[in-house]
């Protein structure tokens, strides 16, 4: 399994979500959404992926229109956003 995470620095959550939820993730993984509880403008989105859908996922990120979501992101944030990507270890 795969896990990518996307952190996010927030100037308002609210319209953050509302276009979070116009533009959610793919139907394939399992996706959660945490948010801070100290700062509730900071948010994770969490993905658990199987690794054969990896590209699929960054495809996804880097098609058109989800580029456009994240320009409109980053504009109502303090910081950029930060695609982070995790691969399982077996200790």
């Amino acid at each position: 399994m795969a896990t990518l995470v996307v952190d996010h620095h927030l100037k308002d959550f609210d319209s953050w979500f509302d276009t979070f939820t116009a533009n959610p993730p793919p139907q394939f993984g399992q996706w959660s959404v945490a948010r801070g509880i100290d700062d509730p403008n900071r948010v994770h989105v969490i993905g658990v992926i199987d690794e054969s859908e990896v590209d699929a996922v960054k495809e996804h990120l880097n098609s058109e229109q989800m580029q456009k979501v994240f320009v409109e992101v980053n504009e109502g944030s303090t910081r950029p956003i930060e695609f982070i990507w995790f691969e399982d270890v077996t200790p």
